[in-house]
């Protein structure tokens, strides 16, 4: 599939009650104020937590069907992190990228280009920890046990993202990536996840680290000029 001119990136929105940046630009692009994008790339953890879990659905109604909505009018590819996951009955309309499709490849002009939201090529350990964390049986007894409690886990989980850290410098970054970007067989890679909103070529790879929309409310957008360029730019106040 090929990424189209003008197409935006955003990852790590990190919604909750109290940051709500993300849904006041998606309500621009609803309502007009912005022009949609003809394609916007959501590279996970647009929120704290949301999945199959029936409370974080009631917390995030509002998101939902706001993202709804915008995906009757572009084309919406939502590539699911650590804090969102199991989406496929809450987006019915996205294209939805489950840990085990990424990454995804992609074009852009003659070169290939891996998206991910960044928490792969792990170690054994955590990746397995993590594929668990997602597994469709092990989440309708977590939710039927929050059920029970009267949805005191969800809300506990909440409870602890809203008053996070976000925003945060990884000094021995570059090398972090070194151990794992010849995994990825493309000219290009694009991620979310670590928050750095950096860009370098390591082994004649480019690779993009997307901003975290949540502390920095800045996205990529691709420009087709002379060249193919990914261009930061700063969310709009709307």
């Amino acid at each position: 599939m090929r990424i189209l001119d003008g197409a935006i990136f955003i990852a790590d929105a990190h919604e909750n009650i109290k940051r709500f940046e993300f849904l006041k630009l998606i309500k621009a692009f609803n309502k007009g104020i912005l022009k949609i994008p003809p394609q916007i790339f959501l590279v996970g953890d647009i929120f704290d937590f949301l999945s199959s879990a029936r409370h974080t659905q009631v917390v995030y109604k509002e998101w939902i069907d706001e993202l709804n909505l915008l995906s009757t009018k572009t084309q919406i590819h939502y590539f699911e992190g650590n804090h969102d996951f199991n989406l496929g009955s809450i987006f019915p309309n996205i294209m939805l990228y489950p840990i085990s499709s990424q990454p995804a490849i992609f074009t852009l002009d003659n070169k290939r280009v891996a998206i991910a939201h960044g928490d792969i090529f792990l170690g054994f350990f955590t990746q397995n920890i993590l594929k668990f964390l997602r597994n469709c049986i092990f989440l309708k007894f977590m939710d039927f046990l929050d059920g029970v409690l009267k949805f005191k886990i969800t809300k506990w989980i909440l409870s602890t993202q809203k008053d996070k850290n976000l925003s945060y410098k990884i000094p021995n970054f570059k090398e972090i990536i070194t151990q794992k970007i010849d995994k990825y067989k493309a000219d290009i890679i694009i991620e979310g996840h670590y928050h750095q909103g950096v860009k370098f070529k390591i082994n004649s790879k480019d690779y993009i680290n997307l901003p975290c929309f949540a502390s920095e409310r800045r996205y990529f957008i691709v420009e087709y000029a002379d060249e193919i360029k990914f261009q930061l730019i700063r969310s709009p106040n709307v």
